[in-house]
C-alpha cells in the first residue's frame, strides 16, 4: 500500500529505537505514517528523522508551545530532513504558528495545529479553558487558520464541524479505537470508521497497533474490515 490510500498514523510512543525498529521495518509495507514524540526528544531530531524516514513518512509530534521565536527556531531544525508534518499547539498563539509556517516555507512539511487534546474531557476542559471542548476547538482553529497552518489535530467529536468550516485542510484525529478496545487515557474517542465518516483525513492509532501480536496484521485488519480499504492497492 501507499500513504495516499492508508489513513493510519502509528504513534510510536513509549519505546526505544531498538524496540521500534522491527515494528517500523515491518510497517514500511503498509504505507502508515510514523508519529514520534518522546522518542524524538530521546534520540534528537538530527539523529532520528533521517533513520526513521527510511521506513515511511514521519509525523514529528513536537507539540511546540512556546514564544514565537522559540517555536520558529525549534521547527527550523526540521528543514535538514523535512517530515510529513509537525505539530504546534494553537494555544501558543497566532504569531507562534506563523513562525512555524514561515520556518518551513519551501518544504513539503505540513504544520498541524493542536486544538484540545483528546485526553481532556468536558469537565477538565472547563477547568483549563473555561468553556466546552467544541467552543475551545473552534476558537483555536480560527486562530490557527489565520496563521496559515495546513491542518488541525482535534478529536472525532469536532472534526465534522471543522471540516465544514475549513474544507481542504488536513484533519488528524487521535483517540481512535476499534470497537471493544481499551480506551486507556483517551476521553473524546471514536472508532476508525466513525472518525473517517465524520471527516478525518488521518487516524492516529498507537497502543492498539503496537501492543498487537502482529502490528502489520492489525493495521491490515482495520483497513480491510473496518474501513473497507483494499489493502492490495
Amino acid at each position: 500500500m501507499n500513504e495516499k490510500s492508508n489513513p493510519i498514523v502509528v504513534a510510536l510512543d513509549g519505546k526505544s529505537w531498538e524496540e521500534i525498529l522491527p515494528i517500523v521495518s515491518a510497517l514500511s509495507t503498509t504505507g502508515c505514517i510514523l508519529k514520534v514524540n518522546d522518542l524524538l526528544f530521546l534520540e534528537g531530531i538530527g539523529r532520528l528523522l533521517p533513520r526513521l524516514s527510511a521506513y515511511g513518512s514521519v509525523m514529528a509530534d513536537l507539540k511546540c508551545h512556546d514564544i514565537p521565536n522559540t517555536v520558529g527556531n525549534t521547527v527550523k531544525r526540521l528543514r535538514a530532513c523535512p517530515p510529513w508534518a509537525v505539530t504546534v499547539h494553537a494555544s501558543a498563539g497566532e504569531e507562534a504558528l506563523k513562525q512555524a509556517v514561515k520556518a518551513l516555507e519551501g518544504t513539503p512539511t505540513k504544520v498541524l495545529a493542536i486544538t484540545v487534546l483528546t485526553s481532556i474531557d468536558e469537565k477538565t476542559c472547563g477547568e483549563i479553558y473555561c468553556r466546552p471542548p467544541m467552543d475551545q476547538v473552534l476558537a483555536l482553529a480560527s486562530i490557527a487558520k489565520r496563521a496559515g497552518v495546513h491542518g488541525f489535530v482535534c478529536s472525532p467529536e469536532e472534526v465534522g464541524k471543522l471540516k465544514e468550516l475549513y474544507p481542504g485542510m488536513e484533519f488528524v484525529i487521535p483517540g481512535i479505537r476499534s470497537p471493544g478496545k481499551n480506551t486507556n487515557d483517551q476521553r473524546r474517542i471514536a472508532t476508525p470508521k466513525a472518525a473517517m465518516e465524520a471527516g478525518a483525513t488521518k487516524l492516529v492509532m498507537g497502543r492498539q497497533i503496537l501492543d498487537a501480536p502482529d502490528p502489520v496484521g492489525e493495521v491490515n485488519r482495520v483497513l480491510k474490515e473496518e474501513l473497507a480499504i483494499d489493502i492490495n492497492v
